[in-house]
């Protein structure tokens, strides 16, 4: 088990949200309670994946849920968003459920999404679920239905796990994929009745004298015994009049065998589990799932066909609401109720995953014969496909992908959260409109999803181009400030004190930033410092107080080339007190650039996002393009490389104004043809503000920062932006290396390729810095975490 951890998340303005996940699937009611109620970055990575509130028979009574009956809807047919991956792309594929390569040609059985009356599922998060896993072990117990739920488990996570990344192994009775980057195992126990029984091979149990050990079920527990997660599931090997138990061994030739009634022999099955369950489990640790029987569909008279026919050729759900055949036994399942009431009343907790109304409808959703047949037919079968149609268990993909259910977040408002993409680059009008209504939902899908782990102490980091009313979350009650308003203040020159450090000094420093190396020869800019109204600062940035808070932990700054601006300006800053030149190096590994303190094992990283959520601007390299593209929906690409962290800053902001954003000198009473080119000192206008702001998509962060706050999640946003935009002198403009060649037009007129949107360095960017400084040598999260 990963030792729990707190991380820090730091919101640059920009664009940051929620992730708008999504579950359907058989998979997805387990998974749903899984994450349900699981703000992303809030949760003890050592503690319970859920709420014990929010256990099936709590289910319609979580305000979450909106009083929703999950389990009271139909199937909708959606040829848009199913099937959630394709047969032929899941790795793992067993030749059981293969139905499209067996030659089933009618593939609408892929494409039905369950749909409740009052609610709706949000979309199957692989990576979210892959994140809560991690380091834990995830096992399915029981018989080929739950390994057909284990298979499709399989198949929706590793669509998000490259190759060399993912492994499957067999060892006799257990089999167990790995995600090695999670450290997560997902297991499937060939346990058709739970306790032991001479049907326990997991190849050779077709016996017709079946025979189980009711009260011995050591033998297969031994193998799950330390998992994380348990899904049971025993119900069709059950299915006969009486069951031949014994009492001693299989091999003790002494041995008792009665005949006992089925349910009665269930029974005392059930009661060896639980008994085993309060004794063993790890109460602290260990989640308990048992899922419902799942219905079979031998007999078409049931639902109004032919006596003769079973569902061979069916190609429709039922679609009369309530239906219930005779493959499912309510007693069976009464007896299962039982013995979890009596688990509750010793104090454990089990959930019962009801899935068995929603398979009653999908008589068309099995097999039938299109499967591997692994006895050769005969003659007679192959004359009646009937005969031989597998009516028990289901193709995939098909209904275990669609009977995991969850329910929606309220702030969905009952729309199903679907895959968006969106061209923000008309800024104007209706378009301008449009973008800040993505901006929104970008915001709310990298806040809503599963995964990650941990306590959080979150912040939020506001860059130039953010609102100006943000407030401070809780630096102010710091003892140190005592309530003080950090970002009301002056800029104040300071030769003495600033710069902190020398551009030639840094070794990491980035050549776009590295303005006096480019030719710069005004050096005011770098002797600045931010002062307060009612307090100050630290008067230094204590660059080893800072290491040894950060020892063994990650910082990692996410976001834009001003993100990585504000990355470059602290290593910068902190380099400076590793005297070692073998203790610190840089790694870039694509859109991930690491700096390592090797004597603190700290490690301060930058991943490009610009927009956070997946674009066609991730390429860190080449990501200039007319035609921009988003897609609102998705975040996992880029967030499973920073899930680990302690500490997060998050930017996004530029990238959503455009064509182009553009700095204005007749903002500070200049001509309005030129910008920042040979300015040379600070606005000095009280309250000044810029028109290259755009305080609506700032309010939008902030109305998501308080809805994190309202679900538990605390983000604190570092209000830069009046105190940035003070400084028209700071940036670049022409003194930074160009990395295209600049035709004649742009030489004869340097405002036109002036950098006006990033900062030189030593500059702006280390005051942000000091700021962050402040929070993490100040704030009880980071600090307890030491």
């Amino acid at each position: 088990m990963a030792k729990a951890q707190q991380i820090g998340i730091v919101v640059v303005p920009g664009s940051w949200g929620s992730i708008r996940c999504s579950f359907h699937s058989l998979i997805a009611l387990l998974v749903a309670i899984l994450l349900a109620g699981a703000v992303y970055f809030s949760r003890d990575s050592a503690g319970p994946l859920y709420e014990d509130r929010t256990t099936l028979r709590k289910l319609r009574d979580d305000d979450s849920l909106s009083q929703c009956n999950l389990f009271s809807g139909k199937w909708v047919f959606d040829n848009k968003s199913y099937p959630l991956y394709k047969e032929k792309e899941c790795t793992f594929m067993s030749d059981q459920l293969a139905c499209q390569k067996f030659g089933r040609t009618d593939l609408s059985y892929q494409q039905w999404r369950w749909q409740p009356h009052h609610c709706d599922l949000p979309r199957f998060n692989a990576t979210a679920l892959l994140e809560r896993l991690r380091h834990k072990r995830l096992v399915f117990v029981g018989d080929s239905l739950n390994r057909g739920q284990w298979v499709s488990m399989v198949c929706l996570v590793e669509t998000a796990i490259p190759p060399k990344l993912k492994s499957m192994h067999t060892n006799g009775s257990l089999i167990t994929f790995k995600a090695t980057e999670y450290n997560a195992s997902i297991e499937f126990y060939w346990a058709p009745l739970l306790v032991e029984s001479n049907s326990d091979d997991p190849v050779a149990h077709r016996l017709p004298d079946r025979i189980v050990r009711a009260q011995s079920i050591e033998k297969h527990a031994k193998f799950w015994t330390d998992a994380d997660i348990l899904v049971f599931n025993s119900y069709l090997w059950w299915r006969r009049s009486n069951m031949k138990v014994l009492w001693g061994s299989f091999q003790d030739s002494d041995g008792i065998y009665k005949e006992i009634e089925m349910l009665r022999s269930y029974e005392m099955a059930m009661k060896t589990w639980s008994d085993w369950l309060e004794i063993h489990v790890n109460r602290s640790k260990t989640q308990l799932f048992f899922t419902s029987m799942s219905p079979t569909h031998e007999r078409a008279e049931e639902w109004g066909n032919s006596r003769d026919q079973n569902c061979y050729n069916e190609t429709e759900p039922i679609l009369k609401e309530g239906y219930s055949g005779n493959g499912s036994d309510p007693k069976m399942m009464r007896i299962v109720e039982a013995a979890i009431d009596e688990l509750k009343a010793r104090g454990l907790k089990v959930q019962m995953i009801n899935i068995t109304q929603l398979t009653e409808y999908r008589k068309e959703g099995h097999p039938s014969i299109y499967r591997k047949q692994w006895d050769p037919l005969t003659e007679e079968q192959i004359s009646k496909p009937t005969s031989y149609a597998d009516c028990i268990h289901w193709c995939l993909p098909g209904v275990p992908d669609t009977m995991d259910i969850t329910t929606t977040t309220p702030s969905q408002g009952g729309q199903k959260a679907r895959e968006r993409y969106c061209d923000p680059a008309d800024n104007t009008g209706k378009a301008e409109a449009a973008v800040r209504e993505q901006y929104r939902a970008t915001l709310r899908n990298a806040t809503q999803g599963g995964g990650g782990g941990g306590r959080a102490a979150v912040y939020a980091f506001a860059a130039k181009g953010v609102a100006k009313t943000a407030p401070l979350m809780d630096l102010t009650s710091s003892p140190l400030f005592k309530g003080c308003d950090l970002f009301s203040g002056a800029w104040v020159y300071d030769n003495e004190s600033y710069p902190i450090y020398r551009d030639s000094e840094c070794k990491f420093m980035h050549d776009d930033l590295a303005c006096e190396k480019y030719g710069r020869k005004d050096l005011n800019y770098q002797h600045w410092r931010w002062q307060p109204h009612a307090c100050s600062l630290p008067r230094r940035f204590d660059a080893k107080a800072l290491l040894d808070r950060l020892r063994g932990k990650r910082l990692v700054f996410v976001g834009d080339s001003v993100n990585r601006n504000q990355w470059v300006s602290m290593v910068c800053l902190l380099e400076s007190a590793i005297t070692d030149p073998k203790s610190k190096f840089k790694h870039n590994n694509g859109s991930l650039y690491s700096f390592k303190a090797t004597e603190y094992n700290a490690t301060i990283d930058f991943y490009w996002a610009p927009l956070l959520v997946e674009s066609s601007a991730d390429n860190p390299s080449r990501h200039y393009s007319e035609d921009r593209i988003i897609r609102i929906d998705s975040i996992e690409k880029h967030a499973r490389h920073w899930s680990g962290a302690d500490i997060l800053v998050f930017n996004s902001y530029a990238w959503w104004r455009l064509p182009t954003l553009k700095v204005l000198a007749q903002d500070w009473g200049m001509p309005s043809v030129q910008n920042c080119l040979n300015e040379t000192d600070p606005v000095t206008q009280k309250g000044y503000h810029g028109s290259s702001t755009d305080p609506i998509l700032m309010s939008i962060l902030e109305r998501e920062i308080s809805n994190l706050k309202s679900r538990g999640l605390e983000v604190h946003l570092l209000n830069i932006t009046q105190l940035t935009e003070y400084r028209k002198d700071a940036h670049p403009s022409i003194y930074r290396k160009q990395w295209r060649p600049l035709p004649k037009e742009k030489l004869s007129n340097p405002s036109s390729y002036s950098d006006c949107t990033h900062w030189c360095l030593p500059g702006v960017p280390d005051v942000w810095n000091e700021l962050l400084h402040a929070y993490i040598l100040y704030n009880s999260y980071i600090r307890d975490s030491s």
